[in-house]
């Protein structure tokens, strides 16, 4: 018998616990605690595949954009929202 699949939405705003901790830093930290989790699950025997969501961090890049403005063009949202997806090894 096959595992059963589970889907994961990891939303943006799942990495912001509060308005106080809305830092890179703090996304990390909360990232690795939800990767605990996700590895629990497979450990389980489930297949997982995971999505994600990326508003708030969009908003923040295209606010940053907003407040420089004056010094630098604002930058599009795809392009904030490719900022927000990694690196490429490519």
């Amino acid at each position: 018998m096959k595992p059963h699949l589970a889907v994961l939405a990891i939303g943006g705003n799942s990495l912001i616990r509060d308005k106080d901790h809305i830092a890179l830093s703090w996304q990390y930290e909360a990232v690795k605690e939800t990767s605990t989790y996700v590895a629990d699950l497979i450990t389980e025997g489930l297949r997982i595949v995971i999505t994600h969501g990326n508003g708030p961090q969009v908003g923040f890049i295209y606010r940053r954009g907003e407040l420089a403005r004056h010094e630098l063009p604002l930058i599009p949202l795809d392009i904030c929202g490719a900022d927000t997806q990694g690196p490429s090894d490519t």
